[in-house]
């Protein structure tokens, strides 16, 4: 057992080049997490049928938001706090707190679920069991965020691949083996916490002391700090999430399965995007910082050319082989789903729009005004996705997912340009935005 504890740390400390590793698994990783639930979910669907599926999707849909309330944000501020105004016990200990509200919050929302007889006593249980998992991975996060802190983004990356493949490998085969869908999660979290035991937790103590200690100033401060970028992405997911949310309370299991079915690529769009625009975020900060604007708008005129080509294509795939394809990987018949899935194509567009948004106007340091989009799309989602799946459905529900990332993304734009009139010379820009 040491000799096995051994050679994992060794595989995830040593590495001959850290730069090059720590972007060759950092991708690896990323993809991993962005692919983990369609994975799962089409697994689900070819060995435990549409029912399962859904209750599989909503469950893991609403622990995703329940994942950002355990993070908090916090990664971001983490990994760039350089000088350590916190320490990493304080990280540590602001951590453990969110991730018990998150678990409350987990446990509360399921059990009003089942007091009001929205859930089943067996979806229940899954949602609680997704959730738990996802509140763990919120955990581990604080580990990674301080790994990469430290200039070691390849040992994190390589344990987050580790913490993300050992589960889901042992969650398909029990759900291959017993085709119990509570069964399977049960395993995966278990063997998530073995897994997070046997990598973060392992290699933690080579980059600080683990600690629970608290300091009220910090994590007051830590609070603070994050809670726009909390606020941004919880809302975000919410405003993302909303059409699957109203299919839960309007529609059946079976519904919700076929809508994840053909959302599943939405998400490819933006993967696709970022990849593009990710190598040309620094030329773009530095142009702004040197007053060059006719340079940074034909970057920006051209990323956002970039992302419309992309967004054609999956239109064009959608109309064409999407439903075929789509059918085969999931197991399911999807030939009545054209139309909603190019629709929802358009609406993966937009959301990539709204993303390069963030980063151009977090460039121009304008990035608390987008939280006025932030609310104006919850507020839709809120008030409108109840009657667009209660009186079309399924395509109701891709209708409104587009219109909510449009109406993001144009708000979004405004913010830019906004930003960009007012501000005027670029330096003042980012005086305005250190204040």
């Amino acid at each position: 057992m040491f000799t096995m504890l051994k050679g994992l740390k060794n595989l995830f400390l040593n590495s001959a080049n850290a730069g090059r590793d720590s972007y060759l698994w950092n991708m690896i990783q990323s993809i991993l997490f962005a692919l983990q639930s369609a994975v799962l979910l089409m697994v689900v669907n070819r060995t435990n049928g549409l029912d399962d599926a859904g209750v599989f999707s909503i469950a893991y849909a609403i622990a995703s938001l329940i994942y950002y309330i355990g993070e908090f944000g916090v990664r971001k501020y983490q990994v760039t706090d350089v000088a350590e105004t916190s320490s990493f016990a304080d990280y540590h200990t602001h951590r453990v707190v969110s991730c018990l509200v998150a678990l409350a919050a987990s446990v509360g929302y399921a059990i009003f679920g089942l007091a009001d007889g929205k859930y089943t006593p067996f979806k229940f249980e899954i949602i609680l069991l997704v959730c738990a998992i996802k509140v763990l991975e919120a955990y581990c996060d604080v580990y990674f965020s301080r790994f990469q802190q430290k200039g070691r983004l390849d040992a994190a990356a390589k344990a987050s691949t580790y913490r993300i493949v050992l589960p889901m490998i042992f969650c398909m085969l029990s759900l291959i083996l017993t085709h119990n869908l509570l069964i399977s999660m049960i395993i995966w979290l278990a063997v998530t916490v073995i897994a997070i035991l046997t990598s973060f937790v392992l290699i933690a103590p080579e980059f600080g002391r683990v600690e629970v200690s608290f300091n009220k100033e910090s994590f007051l401060r830590i609070t603070r700090e994050c809670l726009p970028l909390f606020a941004g992405s919880f809302l975000l997911l919410y405003v993302g999430n909303a059409p699957k949310y109203a299919i839960d309370a309007y529609l059946d299991d079976k519904a919700q399965a076929c809508f994840n079915f053909i959302f599943m690529p939405v998400f490819a769009i933006g993967l696709l995007a970022n990849f593009i625009f990710n190598p040309i975020l620094v030329r773009l900060a530095e142009e702004w910082n040197r007053g060059n604007m006719k340079e940074f708008r034909r970057i920006v005129v051209r990323q956002m050319m970039v992302i419309g080509g992309i967004t054609l294509l999956a239109v064009i795939v959608a109309l064409t082989i999407g439903c075929p394809v789509l059918g085969i990987i999931f197991g399911a018949d999807l030939s009545g789903s054209r139309f909603s899935l190019t629709i929802l194509m358009l609406g993966g567009g937009m959301l990539a729009l709204a993303n390069f948004f963030v980063v151009v106007v977090t460039v121009v340091r304008g990035q608390k005004y987008l939280i006025a989009g932030y609310v104006l799309g919850a507020l839709a989602a809120g008030l409108l996705s109840g009657y667009f799946v209660r009186s079309y459905g399924v395509p109701g529900a891709s209708v409104f997912y587009t219109f909510l990332m449009t109406l993001i993304s144009i708000s979004f734009a405004v913010v830019f340009v906004l930003c960009v009139r007012r501000r005027g010379r670029p330096d003042q820009a980012y005086d305005e935005g250190g204040k």
